[in-house]
């Protein structure tokens, strides 16, 4: 069986300054070139992640590290499921305390399945309700939408998804029965944590370039076509994200997106601008915006970028190499590195103010016009203006303004990208001076 792991691998840079965007601290792991990735942010405290070998993807580790300070420091631990062999696919986090880990058989004869912890990762406990226990079973993914209601997901058994629901934290667990579910293709898989999701829906996708859903915690689930062929072959990969339960976002390995406003079911292109673009690695929506960030862990396409306009503009953020991305609101945010005890790195914390303003749900009209003979930006709307912030095509900001009549005799002639911001939500427009 065909399976893509996409995490990148550590490649040796100068170390230089990061944008105000992000911070990188220690990830807390002994060894260096671990990676972080598959994070998944509980709330504005607590965080999990997943440690791996960056300079030899293939050598397995069974790690993970933990913040509860928001990001500040970082603490490693080991997964301990009493067979150090066992691959790790996915890890949920419920608290500080309590998360589930799905492990997957690298080898012939074993048994992969899920795990729990109460302690904070010192010992797990295999939860044998979710069986994975047929030879073709393959856990992909595991997550708790709360303390109690979880599910585990892994490629079809016995001609269907063999996927598991639980209403009470994984004390028991039921298969979710075939007429529930969309049937397999031929040779059709998932992915290790590749999904998404908002509220009760979730989302995970497959090597036929489809994408399975589920809008009442698992219960039952329908199939739409993606634009992709497979969202993790060799040549074509993909990432996906959603904001709310109908609005998502894909991101392919060129760096294309498209997006849903109707939970999956149709995908339109994404014609984009910009002084940045989509990396092409993961993708995260900050929930219940428009807001975006894209970040890019392949070694010939390295960086992160965010846009603020539901994808259509982007403002390239740097170009250092990020392996996943993932935040929980407009002030909570991850991106993975590769830890380095000798300079504290390993994990990006996003510590920026950028994107706080930009969290809002609706667009407003505004009409934006530069008067070159008098060096004057005109911003007309009808809506409370609050304010207007000037970007070159570097992602400088380079003007703030609280007037509505802006003068920029100080910014040399150019290309520029205007946010603006009012009661109503915000705007992107670009502009030239001359």
């Amino acid at each position: 069986m065909m399976r893509k792991i996409y995490t990148g691998f550590f490649i040796f840079f100068g170390l230089v300054a990061q944008a105000q965007f992000w911070t990188e601290t220690s990830s807390g792991f002994p060894a260096n070139f671990t990676g972080l990735s598959k994070f998944h942010v509980v709330d504005v405290n607590v965080a999990w992640a997943i440690g791996y070998d960056g300079v030899n993807t293939a050598n397995n580790i069974q790690q993970f590290s933990k913040t509860d300070d928001s990001g500040l420091t970082w603490t490693s631990g080991i997964f301990d499921l009493g067979d150090t062999t066992l691959g790790i696919a996915d890890l949920s986090g419920v608290d500080s305390n309590t998360a589930f880990v799905a492990a997957y058989p690298r080898q012939a004869g074993q048994q992969g399945g899920i795990w729990k912890t109460i302690d904070a990762g010192v010992t797990w406990m295999q939860q044998t309700a979710a069986s994975f226990n047929n030879a073709a079973s393959f856990p992909n993914i595991v997550h708790y939408f709360d303390a109690n209601n979880g599910l585990a997901i892994g490629d079809p058994t016995n001609g269907y998804w063999e996927i598991y629901t639980s209403n009470n934290g994984g004390t028991t667990y039921s298969r979710v029965p075939s007429a529930s579910l969309p049937a397999p293709l031929n040779n059709e898989t998932g992915y290790l944590s590749q999904f998404a999701h908002s509220g009760d829906s979730i989302w995970f996708t497959t090597s036929a370039g489809r994408i399975i859903h589920s809008a009442n915690r698992g219960v039952t689930w329908s199939v739409y076509q993606s634009p992709l062929s497979d969202f993790g072959g060799n040549t074509i990969f993909g990432d996906i994200s959603f904001a709310t339960a109908n609005r998502g976002v894909i991101q392919d390995n060129a760096g294309n997106i498209f997006k849903t406003t109707d939970a999956g079911q149709t995908w339109n292109g994404v014609v984009f601008s910009g002084t940045g673009a989509p990396y092409g690695g993961a993708i995260s929506y900050l929930p219940n915006t428009f807001v975006m960030v894209s970040t890019g862990g392949d070694v010939s396409f390295t960086g992160s970028s965010y846009s603020i306009d539901d994808g259509t503009t982007w403002i390239n953020i740097d170009t250092d190499q990020h392996v996943d991305v993932a935040f929980f609101n407009s002030t909570v945010g991850y991106s993975g590195s590769f830890s380095n005890t000798t300079n504290n790195l390993g994990v990006f914390r996003y510590t920026d103010t950028v994107l706080n303003e930009a969290s809002v749900e609706e667009f407003v009209e505004v009409q934006l016009f530069h008067n070159n003979r008098r060096e004057q930006l005109v911003i007309t709307t009808d809506q409370q203006f609050k304010n207007v912030r000037i970007y070159d095509l570097h992602g400088r900001l380079v003007l703030i303004s609280a007037s509505k009549l802006t003068t920029t005799n100080l910014i040399p002639s150019g290309v520029y990208i205007a946010q603006i911001f009012t009661g109503s939500g915000l705007k992107t427009a670009k502009f030239i001076k001359y």
